[in-house]
């Protein structure tokens, strides 16, 4: 007998070799038996998740009008009273080899177990890379379209930028510091003060991270220069050391328009990504004494005391880290585990407020992929603790590719009824994609609140023109149908995941208008994913998160490829679906006997974290080459951390 067993993480293979005397035999034989046994990896993280318990005080309401809109063998069936169960099961190397391994994009991955005969059931993972290019597509347009100000009679950026410029005396300080920034943007504006000049500059380039475009800023070389430029005036001064601020100051005062389209820049970053870490030259201008300075800050739960013209956005991470780390910041420090347990203990809030931006209703989107308990469908799902566990690297894959895109900004026919003679039919779970439709609404609501930020941002006549922007140039459709699309796409998945555990819909009247169109768009689509070309793009990226002065040190999170797990689903039979008997009406739960489970393959991303030295600053180029030259996790971390340069592709 010979049981091969996984190599999962650094867990080695155990096996077991004995000798068994066999009795009725003239002579002694020697029987060698190789015993390998399965062991899944062990984790620190989060040891006091355990699986959920049924509980029949807990089971949904039976809802007779809730029917499902395909009947099962004949007959209408009804989920609403139904609680199903949902296990992660083990991958084992001698079953499952043709399933185990990493794939650069989902259109691999999914051509990979064609032929493997089990269902491959659409995860939240693979419909977030969905949004996720979209999204990238946005940031790319909006960033070069706010950068240049290629609309009429609109101030981009550097428009703005050139007036600062101009606006203080040539041998200022602040002359220097706008010099050294439209430099970086390919305008020539030089100040006479040059010791000044050459001060910024060395600043500047103190750090790797602040100079070298990553994500889709590497896409062309406008996008480029807008992340240097960008990334160059968001370097904080303290407060006490302000002197060439003043200057700026009085010329705001001075040139009430300058000072009107600098506020526009501020506000838009605010609506479209989140507040600011810092205090602005604005908050200086309408609040100049110590004392209003400070209760700005209390306000805003500022914990810096520094000042930028255009401070970097808060993120949920950056927010925990002042909170609970404060100075003594060390990349050693899992940050997701901090997360997650702010989170969990209430120091750290989700919920969007008045003043959000669009990352923070999308963060908030992710909360019951942390906390199951928080979404309506947790009354119909039992989940095991191996399916939380991999809910939360669902979260933690869709937090890191969200960051990386919003990098610059920072610190998803009835058949007849079987002949009596006929043995009785079988009834097993036929979801259709992932169940989360917790998460898929408050991801439509997302962007239907983006949707709302674009028209207060760009111009009426510009934005139904605009264009996303991809690596290959502009996108033939405007934003606002690509959108509209994505918005579909979750309203869509909403309700085709709500339909599967018999949840009852929450939308509103306006959304239940519109659901009908968005369930046939996400219909669609997910019946001709595979030929979606933003399902052939490579997923991996790899973002820097926080930066250790002290050691010389960047924690860095990373997404390494796809890879498959078994999802196990079951029916609880005290809380089984009802089946509606043809002739009577009546709704007749399914006996136990003719209960049966659904074994799916589930496409989910590997997630890391790593710590590389502060001159280790990875594009997406360069990381994915790293990638594809190993052959596991451990081996692409240690090919990321490898200081030798990898081998060009042709």
């Amino acid at each position: 007998m010979r049981l091969i067993g996984p190599r999962l993480g650094n867990n080695r293979v155990l096996v077991l070799c004995f000798s068994v005397m066999l009795s009725g035999c003239s002579h002694e034989q020697t029987v060698e038996i190789d015993q390998i046994r399965y062991q899944a990896p062990r984790s620190d993280f989060l040891q006091d998740i355990i699986d959920d318990e049924f509980d029949l005080q807990n089971v949904p309401e039976f809802v007779p009008e809730r029917v499902a809109s395909h009947p099962v063998h004949g007959s209408n069936i009804n989920f609403s009273g139904t609680l199903f169960s949902l296990d992660i099961e083990l991958l084992k190397p001698d079953i499952d080899l043709n399933i185990i391994g990493f794939h650069k994009n989902y259109r691999d991955a999914l051509q990979s177990v064609q032929s493997n005969g089990i269902p491959v059931l659409p995860s939240v993972n693979l419909i977030d890379e969905k949004s996720r290019q979209f999204d990238e597509r946005l940031y790319a347009a909006l960033e070069q379209y706010w950068f240049l100000g290629i609309s009429g009679g609109y101030a981009g950026d550097l428009d703005c930028l050139v007036r600062f410029a101009k606006a203080v005396p040539q041998d200022s300080r602040a002359a220097a510091f706008f010099s050294v920034g439209l430099q970086l943007a390919g305008v020539e504006f030089h100040s006479t003060n040059l010791n000044a000049e050459v001060e910024f500059r060395q600043r500047f380039e103190a750090e790797l991270t602040q100079t070298k475009p990553i994500g889709f800023y590497t896409w062309n070389e406008q996008l480029q220069k807008c992340y240097r430029v960008g990334r160059f005036f968001q370097l904080d001064f303290e407060l006490n050391k302000n002197d060439w601020m003043q200057i700026v100051i009085r010329a705001l005062k001075q040139d009430p328009q300058l000072y009107a389209d600098y506020q526009n820049v501020l506000a838009r970053r605010s609506r479209l990504s989140n507040l600011a870490t810092r205090l602005t030259i604005k908050d200086l201008v309408d609040n100049p004494s110590a004392a209003d300075l400070l209760r700005i800050r209390r306000e805003r739960n500022l914990q810096s005391t520094s000042i930028s013209l255009f401070p970097p956005v808060v993120s949920r991470e950056s927010e925990l880290a002042r909170r609970l780390l404060a100075n003594d910041f060390s990349t050693q420090v899992n940050l997701i585990r901090e997360l997650v347990k702010a989170i969990r203990s209430g120091k750290v809030d989700l919920n969007p407020n008045a003043k959000s931006g669009w990352f923070d209703y999308q963060v908030f989107a992710t909360e019951t992929l942390l906390f199951p308990d928080k979404a309506v469908e947790s009354r119909h799902l039992l989940r095991t603790a191996n399916y939380k566990r991999r809910s939360l690297e669902t979260y933690q894959a869709s937090i890191t590719k969200r960051k990386e895109t919003q990098l610059l900004r920072k610190e998803l026919a009835a058949r007849e009824v079987s002949l009596p003679q006929d043995p009785p039919p079988t009834f097993a779970p036929q979801f259709r994609i992932e169940p989360a439709p917790t998460y898929f609404l408050r991801m439509a609501r997302s962007y239907q609140f983006l949707g709302q930020v674009l028209r207060e941002l760009v111009d009426e006549s510009t934005l139904p023109q605009l264009a996303g922007l991809s690596e290959q140039g502009l996108r033939s459709q405007p934003l606002l149908v690509e959108l509209q699309q994505i918005q579909q796409l979750f309203y869509g998945c909403y309700a085709i995941s709500a339909e599967d555990i018999g949840l009852e819909l929450q939308v509103t009247d306006e959304e239940r208008a519109e659901l009908v169109t968005s369930r046939n768009f996400a219909e669609t689509w997910l019946a001709d994913l595979n030929h979606d070309p933003d399902m052939a793009v490579d997923t991996r990226v790899i973002v820097p998160v926080r930066i250790d002065l002290k050691q010389g040190s960047v924690a860095n999170w990373a997404t390494l490829g796809i890879r498959f797990c078994r999802l196990k689903v079951r029916y609880e039979s005290a809380a089984a679906p009802r089946i509606q008997d043809p002739h009577t009406g009546e709704w007749n739960m399914i006996p136990s006997e003719q209960l049966d489970e659904a074994t799916y393959l589930l496409p989910v991303e590997q997630w890391a974290s790593v710590e590389l030295s502060a001159n280790q600053v990875f594009n997406r180029t360069e990381f994915q080459q790293r990638c594809d030259e190993a052959f596991s996790r451990e081996d692409i971390l240690k090919r990321i951390q490898s200081k030798i340069a990898p081998v060009q592709k042709p």
